[in-house]
């Protein structure tokens, strides 16, 4: 009923010694129906927030919260590794710690 066209909620990104966090503000979105995509460089995060009513509405007097489908793709400043990534949700915020990937660097063997 009450859909905002190209919205995106608020996101923080911060960075540790040995990880990038992401933050994102989901307060109305249930926490479960949310994709969260993570590649070596970037974190898509999509969802959709409803407008929560259940009675119909005869007149808006003020509309202020964004609704509907979103998607919402953030450049990460280094690459992380993917395969440690782990999220969780409380009070209404998403918070996504995304390991840095630890370089390859150089060695030298001894061949036998």
């Amino acid at each position: 009923m009450f859909h905002a066209v190209n919205w995106f909620p608020a996101a923080d990104v911060y960075e540790t010694a040995s990880s990038i966090i992401v933050y994102m503000d989901i307060s109305g979105i249930e926490p479960h129906t949310l994709v969260v995509t993570i590649e070596d460089s970037r974190v898509t995060v999509s969802g959709e927030r409803s407008c929560g009513l259940e009675e119909k509405v005869s007149h808006i007097h003020q509309l202020e919260i964004e609704r509907g489908f979103f998607e919402r793709s953030i450049s990460l400043p280094k690459a992380v590794d993917v395969s440690q990534a782990v999220s969780e949700s409380r009070n209404g915020f998403l918070q996504i710690i995304l390991p840095l990937r630890r370089s390859a660097g150089k060695i030298t063997i001894t061949v036998r």
